[in-house]
């Protein structure tokens, strides 16, 4: 695959379905990431950081 960093599967599915959260978000529910009164934009952006920021701990430390 062009472009690909990782060989993780599960990072590549991670990958795959933030981008499917912010494509659904964006078309569906008008989502604008960025906008300074999108609330729920921010959480699910925050709440993706910390995963992907839990994880490579939880990796690390292992």
């Amino acid at each position: 695959m062009p472009g690909r960093a990782s060989s993780s599967q599960t990072l590549q599915y991670v990958g795959a379905i933030a981008a499917a959260i912010g494509v659904i978000g964006y078309v569906v529910f008008g989502w604008r990431f960025g906008e300074t009164d999108a609330t729920i934009p921010f959480i699910v952006g925050a709440l993706g950081a910390a995963i992907a920021i839990g994880w490579t701990l939880y990796h690390r430390m292992s």
